[in-house]
């Protein structure tokens, strides 16, 4: 904690720690996920090594709580982790697995990840080594082509953390220039904080580099997602843009773990509030009263009125239907943002 309160805790923004990262999270078939029987392989399921557990996620997220970092989370690569495993089962699993980490002081800054992405398959991880030598009646040499004479090894599968594919796409989102490369109303002056991949086309222009994995999800799975808006969930739907062919995948759905009884709050809401604190906290001098004032004013040179004014581009910090407000006690001050 030394260190972050060298670069979160003070008005030093250079340095300043956005985003953290923990993958491999244990998931608990227990709760719903099926066991499968194939043939000559058993049934004892082998527990991957160096996995999270939620309790210690939990903890990391208290102590990470007063540094305001929003932490990105996945569960453990595997087939129960797959777009095929959620284009089938659906996403109550994790939903249900991150049940502790919900109605938290620290709910809106921790961000389940699914699914992780496939780069080769377990059922199709199978290599050639090398295959027995024999000789004929005659003396020549050759490989053989018998089955039982090829001798393969089989990988576990290879698959990529979804955490680390949401981290990195959102801290994309953060530079103006990758903005102004998709999108024409791109605001030099502001980081993507309050860049909303949800809505209008965002997703399809703003898409990852991994390479779409299935044709999509049902409507019921999406009826599903959409029920609650759980989750940062990745998509791999077949989909165009102005008839170009979106061939990577997209961001479906960008959620915290805040809930307001109804749905999960996006993730750039608490971006834009943490934002926010940090600008007022540099520009007040440690929130100094009269320095919030002026910050909030309807004067048209305070920040919130140049804010109000710039609503048009993709990343303007305010956009229409936003609110902002403030409150001011001995201790501390609130942001307030809708």
């Amino acid at each position: 904690m030394t260190y972050l309160n060298t670069t979160n805790d003070k008005n030093e923004f250079e340095n300043t720690i956005w985003y953290g990262i923990v993958p491999d999270v244990e998931l608990n078939q227990s709760a719903g996920g099926k066991l499968q029987r194939i043939r000559f392989a058993g049934n004892q399921k082998v527990e991957k090594q160096g996995t999270n557990s939620m309790e210690s996620l939990a903890i990391l997220m208290n102590a990470l709580l007063p540094y305001k970092i929003t932490t990105f989370f996945s569960f453990c690569t595997g087939e129960e982790t797959t777009f095929n495993y959620v284009a089938t089962e659906g996403i109550e699993i994790f939903k249900d697995k991150c049940t502790p980490l919900m109605k938290q002081d620290y709910s809106e800054f921790v961000v389940p990840c699914i699914p992780n992405a496939t780069i080769i398959p377990k059922d199709k991880s199978g290599l050639i080594l090398d295959k027995r030598m024999i000789m004929d009646e005659e003396g020549h040499v050759m490989l053989s082509e018998e089955k039982e004479d090829v001798m393969k090894m089989w990988l576990e599968g290879i698959y990529i953390n979804a955490a680390y594919e949401a981290a990195g796409i959102v801290a994309a989102w953060q530079c103006p220039e990758y903005l102004k490369e998709r999108f024409n109303n791109t605001s030099s002056e502001y980081p993507g904080v309050r860049f909303d991949v949800e809505a209008d086309d965002n997703a399809l222009l703003a898409a990852t580099s991994m390479t779409k994995e299935i044709s999509g999800f049902t409507n019921a799975i999406k009826n599903s997602i959409n029920h609650t808006g759980f989750g940062f969930v990745f998509s791999s739907d077949n989909a165009q843009y102005k008839g170009r062919e979106i061939k990577n995948i997209t961001v479906y759905k960008a959620r915290n773990l805040l809930s307001n009884g109804t749905e999960f709050e996006p993730i750039y809401k608490t971006l834009v509030v943490t934002y926010i604190e940090r600008m007022l906290r540099f520009y007040s001098g440690d929130f100094k009263q009269d320095k919030i004032l002026k910050f909030f004013s309807s004067n048209p040179s305070s920040q919130k009125s140049r804010w109000d004014a710039d609503r048009q581009h993709v990343n303007s910090v305010l956009q229409d239907g936003d609110e902002l407000d403030f409150a001011i006690d001995e201790k501390m001050v609130s942001v307030m943002y809708r």
